[in-house]
């Protein structure tokens, strides 16, 4: 995104992923590979596609009155749920990188399938791209090629008129260690947060399983606010519930604007078997957690509205003169 300014496009698929307030409430069920370990963890490639599908399905319809939007794999998720109708009039995103690598771990460098695109994304009318790529700041050889590969989709994503998600995860490299004291986290969000993102979902910037302490926790997350221009969310990162809750909390008392929640919130609906035991489990447990998450997130978080109703241009009776049509490259 131009830090001079957000297409109105943009702007509105923004709205449509968040609360009326400005806050991303978002479940998270684009797992592919890492999911089949859950639902199997012996023998992961017994999981059948139906398996899959039905678990997503499942997932999604049983909490998509509690969330704001829901991020979904093109493989099991996005066009299954379009189909089905269950995600009502709440906001997709879809994910963009290929993640299904038969078991095997996914590659160092961001792979797209051939057969997927931004612009597919764009044409089934979801309101966000979202790219999951691993990334070192101490690496820059590799980051680099990451780097040009964020650039490109941030254009596509511009050129669309379609907010981009950046998910950088960082990686540990033993020739190009990560420098601890610098924040891999903060310094990942400060690269990528100029390569044109319009949200950053990011990891928690401190090691909780090391550091215990919540002021250093809070002065890590004020760092990765400090360090971008964009709105940033969190991810859970398959942590546990009560970890991610007093994450959460820090980050978004921090100036966070959400996050998007996958196991943290679903892994154990994931380990039963039985279909009524899960609703069960959905309906009483994974309500109450989605609804709690979005009160910390409505209460202390930070809105995405502050950061881009500024960057919207002055709207005149003329607007619909200047405005470009789709997929055309506007020149200002």
């Amino acid at each position: 995104m131009s830090e001079q300014k957000i297409t109105i496009g943009k702007y509105r698929a923004l709205q449509k992923a968040s609360t009326a307030d400005g806050f991303f409430t978002i479940l998270a069920v684009d797992h592919q590979d890492a999911l089949r370990r859950v639902l199997h963890p012996v023998s992961p490639d017994l999981v059948s596609d139906a398996q899959m599908i039905a678990f997503k399905q499942q997932v999604v319809s049983s909490l998509i009155d509690t969330v704001s939007g829901v991020l979904l794999d093109p493989l099991y998720g996005a066009f299954q749920a379009i189909a089905e109708s269950t995600l009502a009039a709440k906001g997709l995103l879809v994910e963009l990188e290929k993640a299904d690598y038969q078991m095997h771990p996914m590659p160092l460098d961001v792979e797209i399938d051939p057969d997927w695109s931004v612009a597919k994304i764009r044409q089934m009318n979801a309101d966000g791209v979202k790219l999951f790529f691993y990334y070192n700041p101490a690496s820059r050889e590799h980051a680099s090629r990451q780097d040009a590969v964020v650039r490109a989709i941030a254009a596509e994503c511009e050129r669309l008129a379609i907010p981009f998600y950046a998910e950088p995860i960082i990686f540990h490299d033993a020739n190009h260690p990560p420098d601890e004291a610098q924040l891999p986290v903060v310094e990942a969000a400060r690269q990528i947060g100029k390569l044109g993102a319009d949200v950053l979902k990011l990891e928690f910037p401190v090691d909780v399983s090391k550091e215990s302490d919540p002021a250093i926790w809070m002065k890590a997350c004020e760092a990765v606010t400090d360090a971008v221009t964009v709105p940033w969310v969190l991810l859970s990162a398959g942590v546990s519930f009560e970890v991610f809750t007093r994450q959460l909390e820090i980050a978004c008392k921090a100036g966070a604007s959400g996050f998007i929640v996958g196991r943290a919130l679903w892994g154990e609906a994931a380990s039963i078997h039985d279909p009524a035991e899960r609703q069960h489990w959905l309906e009483q447990v994974g309500r109450k957690r989605m609804e709690l998450l979005s009160a910390i997130a409505t209460a202390y978080g930070t809105s995405w509205h502050d950061h881009y109703r500024p960057l919207l241009p002055a709207i005149t009776p003329d607007t619909f003169r200047q405005y470009p049509a789709p997929g055309a490259i506007h020149h200002d």
